[in-house]
């Protein structure tokens, strides 16, 4: 999945719904997160990243069953896309993609669907697996992209929980000094859920 998809939509969040950082009547201690940790409304949170800065968090479609979030590491640039879009891109961004479906089937079918795009997208090694939090993530190194993106490389992780399908990018331009593959573990290794509440109703 890559920036162009996700970005006018974010964007459309950001104009018409506003930003917010998180809810603010959300009981951390009752969750076991601790306040440095980033929320991503009550289903997520993130333990900090070394060199990245949090920037979106997009909890406002919650209600849809939508929670979006992103970090960002080094200098900002304003760039163009084909479309004529213009948008804000840094030496590397992390996507978080939480999204609640009707069943654990619609769920894995739509996460099959995110990971196409990504192959669409990107040149792509082999497929590996990890569990963390809890969760089975399957990664896909992304080595190679087309001369109109402005990330060169990256890696992503796809997970099923339940009727939650979950995505989380590491998207790199060429400045960037550190491998995506580690900053993707590491991230990955900080993520905490709270989705068995949910699962529930």
């Amino acid at each position: 999945m890559k920036l162009k998809r996700y970005l006018p939509f974010a964007l459309l969040l950001c104009l018409v719904l506003t930003a917010c950082g998180g809810r603010e009547d959300l009981d951390r201690a009752a969750l076991g997160w601790a306040e440095d940790w980033t929320a991503v409304g009550d289903v997520a949170a993130s333990e900090p990243v070394e060199g990245f800065t949090a920037l979106e968090n997009l909890d406002a479609m919650s209600a849809s069953g939508l929670w979006f979030a992103t970090w960002t590491a080094g200098e900002m640039e304003v760039r163009e896309n084909e479309e004529g879009q213009r948008a804000e891109v840094y030496d590397a961004q992390i996507y978080l993609l939480v999204q609640e479906f009707k069943s654990e089937a619609k769920a894995a079918a739509e996460v099959e669907v995110w990971k196409s795009r990504e192959r669409a997208s990107y040149g792509c090694g082999g497929e590996t697996h990890v569990s963390r939090a809890g969760v089975d993530f399957d990664l896909l190194p992304l080595l190679t992209a087309s001369e109109t993106n402005p990330y060169t490389h990256g890696a992503a992780a796809f997970a099923v929980h339940g009727r939650f399908g979950v995505s989380v990018e590491v998207l790199c331009r060429e400045a960037f000094a550190g491998e995506p593959a580690a900053v993707l573990d590491g991230f990955l290794s900080g993520l905490h859920f709270n989705l068995d509440h949910r699962e529930a109703e």
